[in-house]
């Protein structure tokens, strides 16, 4: 009987080390699996992110191209208004005479 179980461990043993071998495959095969699936990932959400900043700076400065605008806009309308009343003799505010 000692013989049968010694056979017996000796070939459960084999198993054990044949299953460990591939299961020691099958990790290294799916880390490096997943290392790269991870850094394709990784790339892809830095180019998107990189492409939401170039969007944002382009909707930040198109914003302060408009407001400059705007406002140069505003300074040149005022300045024509008040060209135009001061040579055809008029004054903006009159002093009341009493």
């Amino acid at each position: 009987m000692a013989i049968t179980t010694a056979v017996s461990d000796f070939f459960a043993s084999i198993y054990e080390l044949v299953s460990s071998v591939f299961g020691a495959a099958y990790s290294v095969v799916h880390s490096v699996f997943l290392a790269t699936y991870n850094f394709v990932v990784g790339i892809l959400s830095l180019v998107g992110d990189v492409l939401g900043g170039f969007v944002d700076i382009s909707t930040g400065v198109g914003k302060f191209i408009v407001g400059n605008i705007v406002i140069l806009s505003v300074g040149a309308l005022v300045a024509f208004l008040y060209m135009r009343n001061t040579t055809q003799g008029q004054k903006l505010a009159q002093k009341k005479t009493s």
